[in-house]
């Protein structure tokens, strides 16, 4: 156990009776596999799940986590897996929030040059790798039911390839399990790692580094299916969709992707669809939304001109997938489609269409930056960064209302989950908000960690899981 690994136990095991709520009669959800969990639509059966907590109240254990990442935790069967990247410095503070356009606003007002300013919002915004140390990539594994360390791994150890922004951590993509091995990128710049789930390093798998949009840093997560694990490569110079062999790491086949437009990296985790006529890998890059078979070959796209920054992931419900293209700030362009099974080619919508042959229904202007939609009761629910919720009903695309969701001054980077009749929403300040879904707003109450929080929280065995800027949380 290294000096860094503490345990902080709860003394109030009696008031976890008194608190916890009893969603369903259902089997509860044991593992959480990658991003999202199970189905990668973050919902989990969690019938004795507590909802109220604090830094101690409802707390099994809390242990402190070396270095910074925001890549998600992951469980299967009793271990919570987890990554981190270690350096020998002090890595440049994240703050919540959007910003760098009121900055840019402030800079041109005093007649500061393009060149400059672009400077200057890199200076604040950015870590250079000429601003860092050494790093090492770290991977852990704990017992769920302790928060004991079982093992770690250092996955590699050099000074980074790119930069990031200081929103975004060298450790953000979320890992994969099967059940057999354990699949772990640290990103385009550094490759993927896979371990038996001992920890013992089976293969791994390099490409060349390439450059990030304004050295943004990485986060799409790999996913794993019928053997393959596919990983979504997008960069400034190259850019790519890739399966590898799920036990031997040898590329199966790589299908080359261009974007319209200036930009071209994309921060999006591949979704796996299964519909009744096949199996599908959607995709969210800049200016489009793509569809792959399981060989790679393209089925279908949308175009999505002035879309930015692809980030949230498509996930499937009622028979359709729902894929939210991703903004950045306020501006005019983040679209949502309902798409229908069986598409091929460009399904683009043409002039002012809504709708087609294969898309049911559109929003301009609905879609997340940040956090992925998640679907409940018949509605779908897309919080924006900035806390602002859009709620659609899911057959037809009509918006139903909006929330602020917990009240001004709440800002969002991770996907919400939903437990039974509740949808949590975890804010980048460490405060879960707990919705009961409805025709309206109804806010139940509010978790307060008091810590910056961009992770994505797992639901696993009556358990929540939190990562926050330092720790992880077991909840339950």
């Amino acid at each position: 156990m290294t000096r860094t690994h503490r345990i902080v136990r709860s003394g109030c095991f009696a008031a976890v009776a008194l608190s916890l709520i009893t969603l369903s009669a259902a089997t509860p959800t044991e593992n959480w596999p990658g991003f999202r969990g199970p189905n990668a639509n973050g919902v989990a059966d969690a019938p004795d799940v507590p909802l109220t907590w604090s830094k101690t109240d409802n707390v099994t254990w809390s242990i402190d986590i070396p270095g910074r990442g925001w890549s998600s935790p992951i469980i299967w069967n009793n271990v919570v897996y987890l990554t981190s990247a270690i350096s020998g410095k002090l890595f440049k503070q994240p703050s919540p929030g959007l910003y760098g356009n009121d900055y840019i606003a402030e800079l041109r007002a005093q007649g500061v040059s393009a060149a400059e300013t672009s400077r200057l919002v890199r200076a604040r915004d950015n870590e250079l790798p000429e601003e860092s140390d050494e790093i090492r990539y770290m991977v852990y594994a704990y017992n769920t039911q302790t928060g004991a360390m079982l093992w770690e791994r250092e996955a590699h150890k050099g000074l980074p390839f790119g930069g990031r922004h200081r929103k975004n951590t060298y450790s953000s993509e979320t890992p994969f399990t099967d059940g057999e091995r354990l699949y772990v990128s640290f990103g385009q710049n550094l490759g993927v790692f896979c371990y038996s789930l001992d920890g013992t390093l089976l293969w791994k798998k390099q490409w060349p580094p390439q450059p990030i949009y304004l050295d943004f840093g990485t986060a799409s997560s790999p996913v794993v299916h019928s053997g393959k694990v596919f990983l979504l490569q997008d960069s400034e110079k190259e850019s790519f969709l890739t399966a590898l062999d799920a036990k031997t790491g040898e590329e199966l086949w790589r299908t080359a992707r261009s974007s319209r437009g200036l930009l071209h990296s994309s921060w999006n985790t591949p979704y796996i669809w299964q519909h009744d006529q096949r199996t599908e890998v959607v995709t969210t890059g800049h200016g489009s939304v793509r569809s792959y078979d399981l060989d790679g070959q393209e089925l279908w796209r949308i175009t999505t001109p002035g879309t930015t920054m692809p980030t949230p992931s498509a996930f499937a419900a009622n028979g359709m997938l729902f894929v939210g293209t991703g903004a950045q700030g306020g501006d005019a362009s983040r679209p949502v489609y309902a798409v229908k099974p069986g598409a091929t080619g460009d399904i683009s919508l043409s002039g002012d269409a809504t709708s087609n042959e294969f898309i049911a229904w559109s929003h301009p202007r609905a879609s997340g930056y940040t956090p992925s939609p998640i679907f409940h009761s018949g509605r779908m629910h897309l919080v924006h960064d900035t806390g602002i919720m859009a709620v659609l009903d899911a057959e037809t695309g009509e918006e139903l209302y909006k929330a602020r969701v917990g009240g001004v001054g709440h800002t969002f980077s991770a996907s919400p989950i939903a437990i039974g009749n509740r949808l949590l929403f975890l804010d980048e300040e460490g405060t879960t908000v707990v919705v009961e879904p409805g025709a309206e707003y109804k806010e139940i109450g509010q978790n307060v960690l008091d810590e910056m929080s961009l992770a994505s929280p797992a639901v696993a065995g009556n358990a929540i899981y939190i990562r926050t800027e330092t720790k992880l949380y077991r909840i339950g």
